[in-house]
């Protein structure tokens, strides 16, 4: 059984770095975290870019900048408007010297919708490069617009095969009050590894609908969705779950 007069467990399955700024946010407000990655990132062979083929670049995560500034020169990209999702992507890929243009998008579907409006109908693509596999392929919405689109995979996810003795301890336990998933992927390898674990007194907290799918074949004390990335905002409906 829980212990009730203990603090609060929450969660985060996400690589250390990543989860160091919620981490601190959430420990402010008197919350337990425990960080767990439930994978690791190989980069992938990607062909040779002609970016002057390409109107704009749409990048998907920090791990996309990371592989980009080690396998090119970021000079080739000083002149291609580059839009990122999230404001942490377009931190690193600021201070890496990419051409970020500034938005107010809070996800991939309404980023890859202010690219749209900003982009002109011409011979020129837009790139997205990022993952094998994306929380959220804006393929479409590209076509509907008649712009011409492409997507280059640049890493891809290797699932770990085992949770750590730690977080498997506070999972069988009943210590954890929250989890923190980020995409489908990570949900649906979480769920792979975290067997013979009950879920009914967690809340879990997530990004997209394509997440809640995965996670609804389980019985969870509740599942909330994220709309809004927003550092404090995240946090704030992850505290109200468990205040």
């Amino acid at each position: 059984m829980k212990n009730n007069t203990s603090k609060p467990y929450v969660l985060i399955l996400r690589d250390f770095e990543r989860a160091e700024l919620l981490k601190k946010l959430l420990m402010k407000n008197d919350m337990n975290v425990i960080v767990e990655p439930v994978y690791k990132i190989q980069p992938l062979k990607f062909k040779n870019i002609n970016f002057i083929e390409y109107q704009a670049l749409l990048i998907t995560s920090v791990n996309t900048i990371r592989i980009l500034s080690e396998k090119m020169s970021v000079k080739k990209l000083k002149n291609i408007k580059t839009y990122c999702v999230g404001k942490v992507t377009e931190k690193h890929a600021l201070k890496a010297g990419f051409n970020c243009v500034k938005t107010n998008a809070k996800s991939g579907i309404t980023l890859a919708k202010n690219v749209i409006k900003q982009s002109q109908k011409n011979d020129k693509k837009v790139l997205l490069l990022g993952a094998e596999v994306l929380a959220y392929d804006p393929t479409s919405i590209f076509k509907e617009s008649n712009l011409e689109f492409e997507k280059i995979s640049i890493y891809k996810k290797i699932p770990f095969l085992h949770l750590s003795k730690k977080c498997l301890y506070f999972l069988k336990n009943d210590n954890i009050s929250n989890i923190v998933i980020y995409s489908p992927e990570t949900a649906r390898i979480f769920l792979s590894i975290a067997k013979n674990c009950k879920y009914e007194n967690i809340t879990v907290t997530c990004l997209g609908n394509k997440t809640i799918e995965i996670l609804e074949k389980y019985k969870w004390k509740k599942i909330q969705i994220i709309n809004n990335t927003e550092l404090k905002s995240f946090a704030n409906k992850i505290i109200k779950s468990i205040i």
